[in-house]
């Protein structure tokens, strides 16, 4: 069968680069490990860079190394570093990076979001809903579906970076790289670098990824001290602004809600009372199992 012209890529199964950044994560990279070996998609290029973890990592890594289509051990100079030594040695048309202590949230991720970037060539990135699940894998949050609104992510970084995925022809176009002088908004200068380059973003309904939380973690014992400065860092980079953390978190929650918590506090409560609501539902109905635990179920 011949390639649809409106195709964007090489053919309608185009590869796709997976990296995953790891430092001592033994706790957890064989889930994110096992989340990618066992998408349905096959033409999948993963490759797992380690700083030389000295916990589990290593034993974990043995047993799939048959399986990863590329693993480096060796001491790198930190996550983005690591991150584009990845990129740098594979070769796909679609490029996704997924760190050691998250995962994505069903065997159809990939597929999905290969299939959507090649029927719709106008779009070079494409990302899903995000589910917070806490450090045994259980549910423990999550946020409504909303459309891109790329005025919202000028002011505020609300795309889940676990469950995005992006044309090598944009990545190309804004330098090649994810900027290293960035230890917690690498993810953020990325997209923001990206719509500097023209890029059309799109949002899909449907739960792409599991971002892990718990104690400990750089995403929430460094979100004051480093993640908020390189935010506000890129804000003054990039548009010349400075929004206070107060403003910043606002319009996190707007993009969500819908609404201002600064602007209509007693219109956001409700909202935000009922989403707290639905939350509270998923909650119990995912109350039996850890949701990450579906890498290890045999195929059906």
């Amino acid at each position: 069968m011949s390639k649809n012209p409106a195709c964007p890529f090489s053919s309608e199964t185009p590869r796709v680069t997976i990296v995953t950044p790891s430092y001592n994560q033994g706790k957890f990279i064989e889930r994110t490990i096992l989340s990618v070996l066992k998408q349905d998609y096959t033409n999948i290029q993963y490759i797992v860079l380690d700083s030389l973890s000295t916990d589990e990592t290593h034993s974990i890594l043995d047993r799939y190394r048959s399986k990863i289509s590329i693993v480096v051990e060796a001491k790198d100079k930190g996550q983005a570093d690591a991150i584009n030594k990845g990129f740098a040695s594979g070769d796909g048309e679609i490029l996704a990076y997924l760190n050691s202590d998250d995962c994505f949230a069903s065997p159809h991720t990939v597929s999905n979001a290969v299939q959507f970037l090649v029927s719709n060539p106008d779009v070079d990135v494409v990302y899903g809903k995000r589910y917070y699940i806490d450090i045994n894998g259980y549910f423990f949050a999550s946020y409504p579906y909303r459309a891109f609104d790329e005025a919202q992510l000028n002011m505020a970084c609300y795309l889940p970076q676990e469950c995005t995925f992006w044309t090598k022809s944009i990545y190309e176009k804004a330098g090649s790289k994810v900027n290293e002088d960035y230890h917690f908004a690498m993810d953020y200068e990325l997209w923001l670098r990206f719509l500097k380059h023209g890029a059309r973003f799109r949002s899909v309904d449907s739960v792409y990824g599991y971002f892990r939380w718990y104690e400990g973690q750089k995403s929430t014992e460094e979100w004051v001290s480093t993640g908020l400065p390189e935010i506000a860092k890129l804000q003054r980079e990039y548009f010349g602004i400075n929004t206070p953390p107060d403003v910043m978190s606002d319009i996190f929650m707007e993009h969500y809600s819908t609404v201002s918590k600064l602007k209509n506090f007693d219109r956001f409560t409700f909202y935000d009372k009922l989403w707290i609501e639905e939350v509270k539902l998923k909650q119990m109905l995912c109350r039996f199992a850890p949701v990450d635990h579906w890498v290890f179920k045999r195929p059906k």
